[in-house]
């Protein structure tokens, strides 16, 4: 036989079975096949998320422009969603890891899909009534008392699914993943709950309220995306699950005591003892130690991955997720440790050093991991073509460049407002007429990112549509 026929044809045997190799890793059970509207619902939400931000903010800098959503109005929008929509892929992801990791099928398919409904049918009426006006006056959480309590039941199906789906997996109750998946579960109802209702005393109103707009992002979120992020490296690299699991146990107990107590820098002016200023200055920093084990976990999962194998969705994943640790570094890590030092927080609280660091650690840690997980479970089934994966990346770029120079024009017009403000004494009016030229700057950040998110979610998006028959 021709050496060259016969080189060709073992070629193709190994091909063949290295695709289907691919088929069998990437198959999904019928309990994952139904968390799929969980993955391409949060990109649509970011997008809406992005252009009404926009808006908003270009009507701060220019009042008198006709655009369809004002600054009350794109505010509150985007402080909403930006809560929500990482929210429902962290549910996404929670029930997809769970049952990679447990190795069996979750307790109820129908609850997943009817849990969704409720969260969409939610959403929506938090939108439409924040259209009209109906703000509850309370930042991050301005919704009317009925959806709160929908928000309450999506959480009790959630929780409850969870919670009898780990019952059933006797053999793999003892993964450190799947633990960290359900406490975190377990927080969002519990830090939600004292939520639903009105106080009239304002310090406990806003003692409860930081447990959901400090503890979900940094707590609760958190605990369910490392744990996601670690079954997602254990699934894809050859690094022993052993030595990545004793290194996310101790993240996990540095995570849960930093994060309880240095939601006490969020209480210094509220009306509680000064003992907190210690608190909250002191845990704040302690919170750091386990962003460097973020780092090192992510490190011992690249270093063990073949990337010759790796497809172009699994590479865009990659991207958001380093760049989602790099922002944890970056916003929640230094910028939120400088801010949080009570001295400093003094002059800078409730400043424009504030929303910085809102965009890099809600959106540059949290956002940008769950978009990598949504992005990473869309591709499975349906590899992206050259020009969605070009144009993927072109979006990334856009959409990083977006939130850097939104964070840095706002880490300045922070530093300028505490200083005019709270240093010189200058007049609110006169101070914001002085900011403006970097607010504008903030507005063609907002704007890069808005496209940005456009760009990736499309590729994303119809690479999934197009193939979505292979996902049923």
């Amino acid at each position: 036989m021709n050496p060259v026929r016969l080189l060709r044809k073992l070629a193709a045997k190994i091909l063949c079975r290295s695709k289907r190799q691919k088929a069998a890793a990437d198959k999904m059970s019928p309990s994952q096949a139904v968390t799929i509207p969980y993955f391409w619902a949060p990109i649509i939400f970011l997008v809406l998320q992005s252009l009404a931000a926009t808006f908003g903010a270009l009507d701060l800098i220019v009042p008198d422009l006709p655009i369809p959503i004002n600054l009350e109005t794109g505010r509150a929008f985007h402080l909403n969603l930006s809560v929500l929509w990482p929210l429902l892929g962290c549910m996404g992801a929670s029930y997809y890891f769970f049952v990679e990791e447990s190795k069996s099928e979750l307790h109820s398919t129908p609850l997943v899909v009817w849990q969704f409904r409720l969260f969409i049918l939610t959403t929506v009426g938090i939108l439409a009534s924040l259209m009209f006006g109906c703000l509850r006056g309370m930042e991050y959480e301005e919704a009317a008392f009925p959806f709160h309590l929908g928000i309450a039941a999506v959480l009790v199906i959630f929780l409850y699914n969870l919670l009898r789906s780990y019952f059933k997996a006797a053999k793999t109750r003892g993964r450190i993943t799947l633990l960290a998946i359900l406490t975190g579960s377990i927080l969002l109802l519990v830090l939600y709950l004292p939520n639903v209702f009105n106080y009239s005393q304002p310090t406990v109103s806003e003692l409860v309220r930081f447990w959901v707009v400090h503890l979900w992002e940094e707590l609760s979120k958190e605990l369910i995306l490392f744990g996601v992020l670690a079954a997602l490296l254990l699934k894809v690299s050859t690094v022993q699950r052993d030595k990545l699991e004793r290194i996310l146990f101790v993240q996990l107990v540095l995570l849960i005591i930093g994060a309880i107590f240095a939601t006490g820098h969020h209480y210094y002016w509220i009306g509680v003892p000064a003992f907190w200023q210690w608190i909250g200055g002191t845990f704040s920093v302690i919170q750091i130690i386990g962003i460097f084990l973020l780092c090192w976990i992510l490190y011992l999962g690249l270093t063990h991955i073949t990337w010759a194998e790796v497809d172009p969705g699994m590479r865009l994943t990659f991207g958001f997720i380093t760049a989602s640790v790099f922002y944890h570094l970056l916003g929640a890590a230094t910028l939120g440790m400088l801010i949080a030092v009570p001295q400093i927080n003094r002059y800078c609280s409730a400043t424009y050093l504030t929303s910085a660091h809102a965009h890099f650690a809600l959106y540059g840690a949290v956002g940008m991991l769950v978009q990598g997980i949504c992005i990473y479970v869309l591709t499975r089934k349906a590899e992206l073509s050259s020009k969605e994966y070009r144009h993927g990346w072109w979006g990334f770029a856009l959409h990083n460049a977006g939130l850097l120079t939104m964070g840095s024009a706002l880490t300045i017009a922070g530093i300028l407002q505490t200083y005019l403000l709270r240093v010189t004494g200058l007049d609110f009016l006169t101070t914001s007429t002085l900011l403006r030229p970097y607010l504008f700057v903030r507005t063609l950040g907002g704007a890069c990112f808005a496209a940005g998110a456009l760009l990736y979610g499309r590729s994303i998006l119809w690479c999934f549509w197009r193939n979505r028959h292979q996902y049923n």
